[in-house]
């Protein structure tokens, strides 16, 4: 089995970035959602979805890596 990293990126998954002068600038970031061995990407996708660990997050850019 191989191991991978899925990611959601994008405005579901912002920060907020402190400047200089003290104010705030939001950020897309990359959150890492979970790590996971699987077969392939489309089972290491389907690991995490259905994961109760994860039942009230809403993807809505879930990116799988493989680990090399």
């Amino acid at each position: 089995m191989n191991k991978y990293l899925l990611l959601e990126i994008g405005k579901s998954a912002y920060t907020e970035f402190k400047m200089k002068d003290g104010s705030f600038e939001e950020t897309q970031d990359a959150i890492l959602v979970d790590e996971v061995e699987a077969n392939s990407k489309e089972e290491a996708y389907q690991k995490v979805i259905t994961s109760p660990n994860h039942k009230n997050k809403m993807f809505r850019n879930l990116v799988v890596r493989r680990v090399v």
